[in-house]
This record gives structure tokens, sequence and C-alpha cells, in this order.
């Protein structure tokens, strides 16, 4: 980014309601506070300013380890939001295009929902801009620099920071911009220990997106046509067939949700160069890097017998098995692909190369599944909702 976008992270209160300091708790190795400063440069945003209050020394320590600008709010201890906000505002400099505004105990927000909200702004600078998901409008609004001036004039406005801005959008409704986002965090604030246990949870499988994460790409931020969608889906079904195999045979554990949004998305970039690295490059960018190493690795897959069989290798699999969404043999989808490029040496001898790789995959899964393809796959006959879909 370089429109000088800034962000203020607010982290000033007592966390009276969670019973520890939010901003230091640690959450995968990390303080809460230095996901929320790493999250804004991750983003090409180098201007952090983080607000601190109660416990402000050891607040700013870890703000400014992170590489972010520690301001201390003098009237913290009212409680105000408003005052630590007038306090982190007034810390942006006088040029200021635009600024994040975001609570500490949002840790997980994701790489995409900046870049989005950053992409909108540098086309139209808006007033306000939000992140929605799932219809709500969440955390973090970008905030154009103009209405520093009317933040730092007010003292403690009833209704707070809230109510100020739905008095500009109240004015000016045209200048409001709302971005969807494929982020269902923008609402996840860790206020309790019973959020925190959320939070938790969350962390755990944060590389991936959620079904609905799902959804709001394929419908908002890369629409695919319904072909496309129709064979995710169908791919989706058959690598978790195998993986719920593989997880009653007692082999190695599979994440099923996660062989499922891949499925859906292997083919987000489809009609692109390297479709399948682009489509890697469109969900890291998103915050989804679990995600995109599968996806980018559906065509070419770099697989060894030693390597065992994961999420991965059953999305690829299930690819080769899926042609639009009816099943095939592994055979009869690699012939059809010959028969297409047979004229291109160079072509027939990658196409060779995957299909030996293929069929290697194919056996090695059946040992980890005990039991065969063709038994597994009998049981999602029809997968197209065609009764006379072949099976395996």
């Amino acid at each position: 980014m370089r429109v000088g976008i800034s962000a203020i992270i607010v982290a000033a209160g007592f966390s009276s309601r969670m019973g520890e300091l939010k901003g230091l708790l640690s959450l995968g190795g990390r303080t809460m506070l230095e996901h929320c400063v790493t999250l804004f440069h991750d983003c090409g945003i180098e201007d952090v300013v983080v607000v601190t209050g109660h416990r402000a020394g050891e607040v700013g320590a870890v703000a400014e380890a992170a590489g972010a600008r520690a301001v201390f709010n003098p009237g913290h201890a009212n409680g105000s939001m408003y005052g630590s906000i007038r306090s982190g505002v007034g810390e942006l400099t006088a040029h200021c295009p635009g600024f994040f505004l975001l609570p500490v105990d949002m840790p997980l927000l994701r790489r995409g929902t900046v870049h989005l909200l950053a992409q909108s702004f540098t086309k139209k600078r808006a007033m306000l801009s939000y992140p929605v998901f799932a219809g709500r409008r969440g955390h973090p609004p970008l905030i154009h620099g103009d209405c520093i001036a009317a933040i730092l004039a007010e003292r403690a406005p009833e209704g707070g920071l809230r109510a100020l801005l739905a008095r500009i959008e109240a004015e000016q409704p045209e200048q409001v911009r709302e971005v969807q986002v494929a982020d269902a965090n923008i609402h996840l604030d860790l206020d309790t220990p019973e959020d925190f246990l959320i939070g938790r949870q969350r962390f755990d499988r944060y590389g991936w997106p959620t079904m609905a994460e799902c959804q709001a790409i394929l419908t908002h931020i890369h629409p695919m046509p319904d072909k496309g969608l129709a064979h995710g889906r169908a791919v989706a079904k058959v690598a978790v067939a195998m993986g719920e195999a593989i997880n009653r045979h007692g082999g190695p554990k599979i994440n099923l949700e996660l062989c499922r949004v891949c499925g859906w998305l292997h083919d987000l970039a489809k009609g692109h160069y390297h479709h399948e690295a682009e489509g890697g490059r469109w969900l890291a960018a998103l915050g989804f890097d679990r995600a995109a190493a599968i996806v980018a690795a559906h065509k070419n897959l770099d697989w060894t017998l030693e390597m065992g069989i994961g999420e991965r290798e059953l999305v690829y699999l299930a690819d080769k098995l899926v042609r639009g969404n009816r099943l095939v043999g592994i055979e009869e989808r690699f012939a059809e692909k010959l028969a297409l490029y047979r004229e291109n040496r160079e072509a027939v001898r990658a196409i060779r190369c995957r299909y030996q790789l293929a069929m290697q995959l194919a056996t090695a899964t059946e040992k980890v599944m005990g039991q065969t393809l063709t038994t597994v796959l009998s049981e999602i006959a029809g997968v197209s909702g065609n009764e006379n879909a072949p099976w395996w």
C-alpha cells in the first residue's frame, strides 16, 4: 500500500471482564497486541499507533518491540474509549489520508479484510469504509483523514465515536462504503474468558475458511460460474468421502472441513494462467495460507510415498476422479487429456507423469482407507444428482 494509510490500535483499558490484560494475553505464541500490529504491517501499513493506559509501560514496550508507536491516554481511568481514540488520532500526521481503528481484543482479523478495505479506499476515498460479512458490519472501520478534525473537536460526545460516525453517515450517506469480506472474525472480540476460548479454537483453524467464509469468497470476492461451482462441490464430496474412510480405518487424522473447503475452492482461478498457483495466491492474500497451499498443489503435486496421505493429497486425487460434476476413473480422465494434447510431445510427457502419480496416490490412499476406491466412491454415486452418473 502506498497511500499512507495509518492504523490505531486501542489497548488502554483495564480488561475487567477478561480478568487479565487482554493485549498481553498469549494466543499461539504471540500476544493479542502483537497479532494486531503484525496484521497491519503484513498489509504494508507502516504507521501503527497503539494507545496505552493501564499498565502503559508493559503495553508500550510490547507495541514498540513489534514496530508500532505507543501513545499514552492520560484519561484512560475514566473508562472512555473515545478519549483513547482522540489520543491516537492526535498522533497522526496532518496529511494522513485515512486510518484503520481496531480494539486490541480483535486479534484474529485477516489480511484480506485490510487489503480489500484499502483497495476500495484507493479507488474512492470514502469518508467511512466498513467491512461486511454475513450481512453485518464489523471492525476495523477505515476512516477518512477529513474526519480527524471532527474527532479532535469533540471531548466526550454522547454515544462516543459510534454516534459521531452515525452523524457523518446521516449527513453524507454517499460517502459511506460497505466492503464485502470473507472474514467471520470482524465480529469476534475477545472480551471475556469464554470469548478467549472461542478465539483459541478459531486460531487453531485460522489457515482455512469456514464454509460461510468460503461462500463469501465465491459470491462476493472471486465469483465462479455455475459449472465451476458444481465441479468444486463434487471434488469436495469425493475428498471428504475418502477422508472419512481414512478416519474410520484409523489412518492419519484427516481434517474433513479442510478437505471440503479446498475442494470447493480448488479451481477458484480457473481460466487464468497457471490457475492453481493463481488461486493459491488469491487465498493467501485473503489470509488463508493453509488452504492456499492445497489449492496451489492441486494440478502439479510434489509427492512421494514417504510423505503419506493428507488433505492436500486427497483434494488432488479427488480432482482426478471428477470430470465436471461426475465421477470418472483415473484412466479415463487422463486418456481424455492425452487425446486432447496428442500433438504436443511435452504436454503428453507431463500428462503421463501426472497419470503415474495419480495411480500411485490412489494405491496409497486405498491402503490407508483399508478398502478400495471403488467401494468408497460407490457410496456417493450420483454426486451430480444424475442417476446415470458413473461411480468409479
